[in-house]
């Protein structure tokens, strides 16, 4: 009965063991580097300080009233920059300090893993969105040379967007409601996401695919665009599971993923062997390579015959190319429909600089104000509002710790570090007590004093894993406003709440759309 006994609570006995090992050692770690503990949201009793299921329950609610944003904007007022506690058994380690972002981006990258795999595996897999360590920096030295180039910003820019912004203006007319005098009702949000999808798909592969102008829901591209957006809520519905997501399996996500494997697959195949055919002739031709519109899908062919790996990463391009860009779009006309001011004022400089011209690569830099709204409609709407990492071992943060939060935090292996970048960039210390407020005129001032944030304005990430297209992003987000300046003399709401309200997908945009009202410029 004894030998029974002693058997049976053995792996109770080496799991007190482990536990007793490891705070000895987090412990000793702490001592020899000055950490402190960090300050903890109210978690009362041993029950909820041990699950944390009162605070999941508050989280699941702000998440029902699209309050998720501001509720973590309240708790950082409350507690601080620097906050712990538990989630359904998970410790965490929330922060909006400057330090511990640069710390997690940066000097103390390495000891953190991004854990996206978990939740994007099925769809783009172990790619450079995704993966970490050696085998992320693989995939970025693949992909990096095709992104960064001047050639991407500059001709694919020039020549591909003014087709697709063409058809966006078709496409509105089509779409929306026709007042006369020059006036349309239309929600900007879905047609934005068209749009951007089909500039990034031409970025991409190097052939012209029309969302915008595809009206044939049975269409291979209509399934795949379907399929695109969908994965979207599978994703968001993934990580809302937390710690739960390894029992959990869902056969649609599955059969999404797969027709956008299968699409892409088939793109990839054809380039593949185009260059095969064009290789076996001894490049007489010639055109391919030299192309000027050729893509990023033919670029990285010259580098790499990994055909699976390729659609990983085309995939992963196109899902940071297009929801971001989109969700940008619709949340800035859903904030310039109530913001007149703006509106004269990128119309103004858009007749100054352009003079009725289209935006070229050069001329775009020359509009100085566009860029300020879009930095500040970045600031107070990111798109990619959380940052996730997860201690690949036991490390610190450099600030947080003590009462005055100025020590350093143990970060026990295992913990889930998060920022949000929507608080981060609210900072009233940083960006002054109107922060909640769009001003984009704050971007000229603080250039002008040189005070520019950098670690606490992060709409493309930063540090080693920051945003390889963000010029790119940049550009062509400012190319379609000043196309819209040039197009529209008024942007009115048309309807819908006073203030933007959030809605979570693999990004976060506007939960109300950008239901406008526009009016056509009069032809002089």
């Amino acid at each position: 009965m004894t030998f029974f006994l002693f058997f049976s609570l053995l792996p109770l006995l080496l799991l007190i063991t482990h536990h007793l090992h490891a705070r000895h050692l987090h412990r000793r770690f702490a001592l020899q580097h000055g950490c402190l503990p960090a300050r903890r949201v109210p978690q009362p009793g041993l029950l909820e300080s041990t699950i944390g299921y009162r605070l999941f329950r508050s989280d699941v609610r702000a998440a029902r009233k699209r309050q998720t944003l501001s509720t973590a904007q309240r708790r950082f007022r409350t507690h601080g920059h620097t906050f712990a506690g538990v989630c359904l058994g998970q410790y965490f380690i929330t922060t909006i300090d400057g330090d511990n972002v640069k710390a997690l981006l940066s000097t103390r990258m390495d000891d953190f893993d991004s854990g996206k795999i978990a939740l994007f595996g099925p769809f783009i897999g172990q790619s450079m969105l995704t993966s970490d360590g050696a085998v992320w920096r693989h995939a970025r030295g693949l992909v990096r040379p095709h992104l960064v180039r001047e050639r991407v910003v500059g001709e694919l820019l020039a020549g591909g967007l003014e087709g697709h912004f063409g058809a966006l203006m078709r496409r509105v007319l089509e779409d929306g409601k026709i007042l006369g005098g020059g006036v349309v009702e239309v929600d900007l949000k879905p047609l934005f996401g068209m749009l951007m999808f089909d500039n990034t798909m031409e970025m991409l592969l190097g052939v012209k695919i029309s969302s915008l102008e595809d009206r044939d829901s049975g269409s291979r591209l209509a399934k795949f665009v379907h399929a695109f957006e969908s994965v979207g809520g599978f994703v968001n519905k993934r990580a809302k599971l937390g710690p739960l997501l390894r029992f959990y399996q869902d056969t649609k996500f599955e059969r999404q993923c797969k027709v956008l494997h299968d699409f892409v697959d088939g793109v990839v195949r054809e380039a593949y062997e185009k260059k095969q055919r064009e290789e076996k002739k001894g490049g007489e031709d010639g055109s391919s390579s030299s192309s000027r519109n050729r893509g990023f899908l033919a670029s990285i062919l010259e580098d790499t015959s990994d055909l699976v790996k390729i659609r990983f990463e085309v995939l992963g391009v196109l899902l940071a190319g297009r929801d971001t860009a989109a969700d940008l779009m619709g949340s800035l006309f859903f904030v310039l429909a109530r913001r007149p001011d703006v509106w004269g004022k990128l119309k103004e400089e858009v007749d100054r600089v352009l003079a009725g011209a289209n935006p070229r690569h050069d001329s775009l830099k020359e509009l100085t104000y566009h860029r300020y709204v879009i930095e500040e409609a970045l600031r107070l709407y990111p798109p990619a509002p959380v940052l996730f990492r997860a201690a690949n071992k036991t490390t610190l943060l450099p600030r947080g710790g003590g009462p005055d939060g100025r020590s350093p935090v143990l970060v026990p292996r295992g913990t889930v570090v998060s920022c949000s970048t929507f608080a981060l960039q609210r900072r009233r210390d940083i960006y002054g007590d109107d922060a909640d407020e769009f001003r984009p005129e704050r971007w000229e001032a603080m250039e002008r004093l040189r005070t520019r944030p950098h670690w606490e304005f992060l709409p493309f990430s930063a540090g080693p894993r920051v945003c390889m297209g963000q010029n790119y992003a940049m550009a062509e987000t400012v190319y379609v406003l000043a196309r819209m300046a040039q197009e529209f003399d008024a942007i009115e709401p048309n309807g819908g709440p006073a203030e933007w309200v959030e809605d979570w997908n693999i990004t976060v945009g506007s939960g109300a759309g950008a239901k406008v009202r526009l009016t056509r410029r009069k032809e002089e």
